[in-house]
């Protein structure tokens, strides 16, 4: 249901821009957008294939050591939830309102003023941002894995976005 709303929506931008109305703001429109899925067990296959004989490994031992098939499934939901960006897929669309992350249905945005700075990280981009405008404020990291391919497209995107600050 969402893909097809994606679509439409993807399909709606694309006739608003041909209209009459949208050759006004042709600059809107030339402004670059990038939309990407983390989802680990497609993009590092080996990374996800480990960690998960590493997890049954831990749920095995600990059925060995405890003989109680409750506490095996209790540490079995703990390392699931510990690690839940590995298993569930994050969708990322960088364009000129900041970065939307949508993770199962729900959207959160980091607008362009909060992100401090872009660092290369080896499967995509490290962006660090910061959460309040205060003097005491967190600094987060978000990383967006992507494939090879598609990692200048990503960085020169930021690039674009930040140099208007």
């Amino acid at each position: 249901m969402t893909a097809k709303r994606t679509k439409e929506r993807s399909q709606t931008r694309a006739h608003a821009a041909s209209g009459s109305s949208a050759e006004s703001t042709s600059a809107l429109s030339q402004r670059p957008e990038f939309t990407t899925v983390c989802w680990q067990p497609k993009s590092q296959p080996f990374l996800f294939a480990g960690v998960s004989l590493v997890y049954l490994s831990v749920v095995f031992g600990v059925y060995w050591f405890s003989e109680d098939v409750v506490m095996a499934s209790i540490s079995l939901v703990a390392l699931l939830l510990v690690s839940w960006r590995l298993w569930i897929p994050i969708r990322f669309h960088i364009g000129p309102t900041g970065i939307i992350q949508s993770v199962l249905g729900q959207q959160r945005q980091l607008g362009w003023g909060y992100v401090l700075q872009t660092r290369p990280h080896r499967r995509g981009l490290q962006v660090i941002y910061q959460t309040t405008a205060g003097q005491y404020s967190l600094r987060k990291t978000i990383v967006i894995s992507v494939p090879f391919a598609q990692q200048d497209l990503l960085k020169s995107t930021f690039d674009y976005y930040l140099q208007e600050q």
